[in-house]
């Protein structure tokens, strides 16, 4: 019958579109919103490297006009000097307007030996200027280039200045000095500061070598800064004039977005970037918004589909039960009558008139009813057919009596007040019967009938049991008792109380034997073969190690043993299987006391028709049974001799039984008295290869 609550496959199918709908749509949402922040950063970024592009054209294009007019000034005083040497007057000429000196706060010229020989500022001690870098470089050899030098201190302006110069060479080529132009740095942060690139915006004069000129970060100026081995630095040096970048500034760690330019002719490059978390700001608010958005989307859809789940959920489950409902109204009388057909007990209805309206199968069986009509029999005629299939001496009291134990037991303590009744039938066939009243308006009671026989049996098998081996206890116990008491009580000798120490010990040991004997019926009865430890093995080699390890009574000769001619394979316990043949030839030897050889062969036994089983037979010749104590053998605590001559408990041949069953295998016993006995172990072979 199918589950109440599982939805129907129609329904299944319509969860998994809607769950597919959903994720498609989330799945979708998605999509567009990561598409469209990946579009407006991009789109960011290309708005900054364009706008610092055009930035970095603008510098490039002021720095290549101020160093040109730096190089026409050079050029005049480098051409004048060699015209009118240490008279050059610089300072008439900055009077005149000939030299800008706001650009260029210090212009001069250093003569061949290093000193400061011409300027347009008064100095006021000579200067030897012969270790500055860009004397040296003029010295070394004539390049004929413009030199940059790195932002340094003045000595004579005592600021910071970038020294633009050109080697003075007269025309035989001797070094006749050097025109040296100052440019303040800080002209290049002004016009830097005049284009607003906003706090955290760098811009900056670089060298190829990688110091910087000069360099503005938001409102700081710095001269000299050394990012030398920086990404931006390495691919000028490998000779490209333009391009962007993306990375943190090796002077500061800020990340920015760059651009920078080469400027021709001179080693310089123009610097412009922006930090990348400003240039983003405005895509990361928007990016927040549309992944809240997103979020908030996806949470609205997921709920819906849940929602959706729970009511299909509930709407199938409603139709199932509804479905499971009418399916249950059209069986009910089948089912019923299947129950009434296969229950074990037995029922008979009685309608409102107290005349039987129906019987069931189970209680014609057990009646041996036969046909003998019993729908429409009265209480009475019922009373009085079950009656007649009494055991002689028992009788049924009738529905009557069983009503007025019902009415008695519902006065009690029992809360349903039925009380149940057993009669006896001809064969020994135990029922039990109890009468149940019923309101229905179609049934007015309905008698039950059980068949109790076998646990009417299995109880007085208990009772025998437990009344034998109490009795088996009860000897050993009378004598630990007595003579215990004795030597509590009374004086003795040594040797008196040596000896009945020994019985107490004796009677100790039989009592710890039995005891053990039980708790190993016990538990092989309970465990049924689950504790069985299954290997192979073959029954010649364990009916020898058995044989080896028995101790045979004082002045006996070993048992004969007759090995099968071919190995013999078993699967099964061998340690329990040791045990099973140990109690026979124990019993063997037991049984023989006046002597006569005890064997024990092993052979195959194959019978027509069933599979193959192997053998073991212990004979001996000692006093025998009768065929009828030969067939209560097996019984527990049955021993043939009760005289008290032969030790035991009466339980290893019954331990012996329960072994072998549990190996699927059986027992037999034949038996002569006065001539000897020989028990038969058949087991099945095992046919498997090893």
């Amino acid at each position: 019958m199918p589950d109440s609550n599982t939805p129907t496959r129609a329904h299944w199918r319509t969860l998994v579109l809607v769950w597919l709908a959903a994720m498609c749509l989330i799945a979708l949402a998605w999509w567009h919103v990561l598409t469209t922040i990946a579009e407006s950063k991009a789109r960011e970024l290309t708005v900054a490297q364009t706008e610092l592009a055009n930035l970095t054209r603008v510098s490039q294009e002021h720095a290549i006009r101020t160093f040109r007019s730096v190089d026409q000034v050079i050029r005049f005083i480098q051409v004048r000097y060699l015209e009118v040497g240490p008279k050059l007057d610089l300072a008439a000429l900055v009077r005149q307007g000939v030299i800008d000196a706001e650009i260029f706060p210090q212009v001069g010229v250093i003569d061949a030996k290093g000193m400061y020989a011409v300027s347009n500022i008064v100095l006021k001690t000579p200067l030897d200027l012969s270790d500055r870098e860009h004397f040296k470089v003029h010295v070394a050899a004539d390049t004929g280039q413009l030199f940059i030098s790195k932002p340094i201190i003045g000595r004579a302006s005592g600021k910071w200045s970038v020294q633009l110069t050109r080697r003075i060479s007269r025309a035989n080529g001797e070094f006749a000095g050097v025109v040296v132009v100052s440019i303040d740095p800080g002209y290049f942060t002004r016009f830097y500061g005049e284009l607003q690139l906003g706090s955290g915006a760098l811009a900056a004069l670089y060298g190829v070598d990688g110091i910087a000129r000069a360099r503005m970060v938001g409102t700081k100026e710095e001269f000299g800064t050394d990012a030398s081995g920086g990404p931006i630095i390495q691919r000028l040096q490998k000779g490209e004039l333009e391009g962007n970048q993306t990375s943190a500034s090796k002077v500061d760690g800020v990340e920015r977005i760059y651009h920078f330019r080469k400027i021709p002719q001179y080693p310089l490059a123009v610097f412009m970037g922006k930090e990348l978390s400003q240039v983003l700001t405005n895509h990361n608010h928007a990016r927040e918004d549309l992944l809240r958005q997103v979020v908030m989307l996806t949470l609205l859809v997921l709920t819906l589909a849940a929602v959706i789940t729970r009511y299909l959920v509930q709407v199938t489950r409603a139709l199932e039960v509804q479905r499971l409902a009418r399916n249950a109204l059209q069986k009910q009388a089948g089912q019923l009558n299947e129950i009434f057909e296969l229950s074990p007990d037995g029922f008979v209805s009685f309608g409102v008139d107290k005349r039987i309206n129906y019987v069931s199968p189970a209680f014609a069986r057990m009646t041996d009813q036969g046909a003998t009509p019993l729908v429409g029999l009265d209480e009475h005629g019922f009373s009085h057919w079950l009656n007649s299939l009494c055991e002689a001496g028992t009788s049924f009291d009738g529905l009557s009596g069983l009503r007025g134990a019902a009415d008695a037991a519902h006065e009690g303590d029992k809360p349903d007040g039925i009380d149940a009744k057993t009669i006896t039938l001809k064969g020994n066939k135990v029922l039990q019967l109890a009468l149940r009243s019923s309101a229905s308006a179609t049934v007015s009671q309905v008698l039950h009938l059980r068949d109790v026989t076998r646990e009417f049996e299995i109880d007085q098998i208990k009772s025998e049991f437990l009344s034998t081996a109490a009795h088996e206890l009860r000897t050993p116990m009378a004598s630990i008792l007595g003579f215990s008491e004795l030597l509590i009580t009374q004086p003795f000798e040594e040797d008196q109380k040596r000896e009945f120490l020994d019985i107490i010990y004796k009677q100790s040991i039989a009592v710890a034997a039995i005891l053990d004997e039980l708790l190993d019926l016990a538990r092989i009865e309970s465990r049924r073969g689950k504790d069985f430890k299954l290997t192979r093995f073959d029954l010649n080699e364990l009916v020898a190690q058995t044989v080896a390890s028995y101790l045979c009574p004082q002045g006996r000769d070993l048992p004969v043993v007759v090995r099968a001619t071919q190995p013999q394979w078993l699967l099964g316990d061998a340690g329990k299987l040791h045990q099973a043949v140990l109690n026979v030839l124990s019993n063997a030897y037991k049984y023989s006391p006046q002597g006569g050889p005890v064997r024990v062969e092993v052979d195959a036994l194959l019978v027509r028709g069933q599979l193959p089983q192997a053998r073991i037979r212990v004979t001996d010749h000692g006093i025998g049974m009768t065929p009828e104590q030969a067939s209560k053998v097996w019984d527990r605590f049955y021993r043939v001799d009760t005289s008290g001559r032969y030790p035991g408990t009466g339980l290893g041949m019954s331990i012996v039984k329960e072994i072998v069953g549990l190996h699927h295998g059986s027992v037999s016993i034949s038996s002569a008295l006065g001539q000897g006995t020989c028990v038969s172990l058949c087991l099945p072979v095992d046919s498997s290869k090893a």
